[in-house]
């Protein structure tokens, strides 16, 4: 607790360090700027955009107070600047929380750059290490063979008819797709196709040993499927066969996250603060909080705007998480040479 108030006193005190608070005003600037150009207003109450990395540094360097603040007055200066519709506090308040969130958790902590390759060389033998890349390519060889296997023949969905409720299609991915993709199973047939190609295009990448885009690839999809299935769930119920292929994609994920780790010295124990740190704020902040403010504004359910939220800030999140971690490390060569 006593740690938690020094957090924010610390923070309060950045307000009379005339460095930090020139530099706390330019990063409202610049996170005016890339309000402007770096987001895409999809309807009134849906924007893409990725200003929100400027209140991540903000709270990063000067704490919660200060992140709290400039989350704030750059959500009123974005407003005053670039109105799109009317006015609603609602937002200068989540502006203000997530500021408030990132300097709490972040606040003077940056990735580290782990040497693992000489931690390694003095613990195993490079055959060892060689033995174990066998052992990791084989392992997602086997996973992504299973999954193969899984939507082949293992029941995947049921869709009903809306205006009957009969089965209008239910089986494996394979005979799904065999059905077409009209009528009312096209989009679950359309995830299927997606997850089938998704596999077999991941054991050709595995064969060439591609991690970056592969893995990429494997979460958008991953997500975009599950969120496909879910915005249908009124006619669509998805089988064990579904879920367990979903399921080895997330343990393909972790294996090609801890190759990519162990090549790029990546910080697990600072990613892993990273993904808290933004899955709370996406599902408090953005999800919950934002489509209530929506609702308020526009008269209509919460209900009615939850899944386009869900959908937006859910397959968005992973690129927001890996721009956190690196924009970070970036920061910190910066606030070293600078003095900050």
């Amino acid at each position: 607790m006593q740690k938690a108030i020094g957090l924010f006193v610390d923070s309060a005190k950045e307000f009379k360090n005339l460095k930090s608070v020139v530099t706390a005003a330019l990063l409202v600037a610049l996170h005016t700027v890339f309000a402007f150009f770096l987001s895409v207003q999809v309807t009134d109450s849906l924007r893409i955009s990725v200003s929100f990395i400027v209140n991540v540094v903000t709270g990063c360097l000067f704490g919660p107070v200060v992140g709290f603040v400039c989350g704030g007055v750059g959500d009123i200066v974005q407003f005053v600047l670039k109105p799109v519709g009317p006015y609603f506090p609602g937002w200068t308040i989540s502006a203000a929380l997530a500021g408030l969130i990132y300097g709490t958790f972040f606040y003077k902590k940056f990735p580290e750059k782990i040497n693992r390759d000489k931690k390694n060389n003095s613990d195993v033998s490079s055959r060892g290490k060689s033995v174990m890349e066998i052992i990791k390519l084989c392992a997602g060889e086997l996973i992504l063979c299973v999954s193969l296997i899984l939507l082949v023949f293992a029941p995947f969905a049921e869709v009903t008819g809306k205006e009957d409720g009969s089965v209008a299609v239910s089986g494996s991915a394979a005979s799904i797709i065999r059905s077409g993709f009209d009528g009312a199973g096209k989009n679950t047939a359309v995830v299927a196709c997606i997850l089938t190609v998704l596999v077999i295009f991941l054991l050709v990448a595995n064969i060439f040993r591609w991690n970056a885009v592969p893995l990429a690839v494997t979460v958008f999809c991953s997500f975009a499927g599950i969120l496909a299935v879910y915005t249908d769930k009124k006619t669509t119920t998805p089988q064990w066969g579904f879920w367990a292929v979903i399921f080895l994609l997330f343990v393909y994920m972790a294996l090609k996250t801890e190759t990519l780790a162990a090549k790029h010295a990546v910080d697990l124990k600072f990613m892993l603060r990273v993904v808290l740190v933004l899955l709370g704020d996406t599902l408090l902040v953005n999800i919950f909080l934002g489509t209530y403010w929506i609702s308020v504004m526009y008269g209509k359910g919460f209900a009615f705007y939850f899944t386009s939220r869900l959908i937006k800030n859910i397959i968005q999140l992973p690129i927001n998480i890996i721009l956190t971690y690196y924009v970070l490390g970036f920061i910190k060569n910066i606030v070293r040479r600078l003095g900050i």
